[in-house]
C-alpha cells in the first residue's frame, strides 16, 4: 500500500515519536535541549524544544547525551514500501505545533520509531511504581532530598500519565 489516497488515516490518537535528546542548550526555565531523529530515508531532523515537552526526566547542562525522549504526535498514515518496511507518516503539528529546524511539521518514519500513548502509559506506570517504592524504602532509613526527589519524581510520572489518559500532553 502506498502513502498516498490509499493510506489508512488515523485521528485523534496520541502517539509518541521516539528522539534522541543530544544536548542541553539553555538553563533558562523551563530549559531548552537539542534532540534528533533520522526518517525512513535516513534524513536527520532537529528538534529544539523545552525539556518537560519531550521527557519526563529532567535533563541539564551536566547530563550525559544522548539521552531518549518523545514527541508528541498524530499518525496521517500507515503503509509499507516496496521493501516491506512498516512505514507511517506522522505530524508534530499535533497537539503542540512542534516543528524541525527546516520548519518541517510531517515525517515519514518506520512504524517502530512510533509508540502508542499506551505504550508510553504503560512505561510511566513502572517508572512511577519505582519510585514510590525506592522512596518508600529510602524514608524508612534515610529521609532526605534524594527521597523528596523520588517522591516528586513519582508524582511527575503520575501527571503525566492522567495528561496522556485525558488525551493531553503537556506544553
Amino acid at each position: 500500500m502506498q502513502g498516498s489516497d490509499d493510506s489508512i488515516i488515523i485521528r485523534f490518537s496520541v502517539m509518541v515519536l521516539k528522539i534522541q535528546i543530544v544536548r542541553y542548550l539553555d538553563g533558562h526555565f523551563p530549559g531548552w535541549v537539542e534532540c534528533e531523529f533520522l526518517d525512513a530515508e535516513n534524513h536527520r531532523h532537529t528538534l529544539v524544544e523545552r525539556v518537560r515537552v519531550i521527557s519526563t526526566q529532567w535533563f541539564g547542562p551536566g547530563a550525559s547525551y544522548p539521552q531518549a525522549g518523545g514527541v508528541a504526535c498524530e499518525i496521517l498514515a500507515r503503509w509499507q514500501d516496496a521493501s516491506g518496511r512498516d512505514l507511517v507518516r506522522v505530524t508534530t503539528d499535533i497537539p503542540y505545533s512542534i516543528e524541525s529546524a527546516e520548519g518541517v511539521t510531517e515525517f515519514v518514519v518506520l512504524s517502530s520509531q512510533v509508540a502508542s500513548a499506551e505504550a508510553t502509559i504503560a512505561d510511566l506506570e513502572t517508572k512511577a511504581r519505582e519510585c514510590e517504592h525506592e522512596y518508600e524504602e529510602r524514608s524508612k532509613t534515610k529521609p532526605d532530598r534524594i527521597a523528596t526527589a523520588l517522591r516528586h519524581n513519582a508524582q511527575e510520572y503520575r501527571e503525566w500519565i492522567a495528561a496522556l489518559k485525558n488525551g493531553h500532553w503537556r506544553s
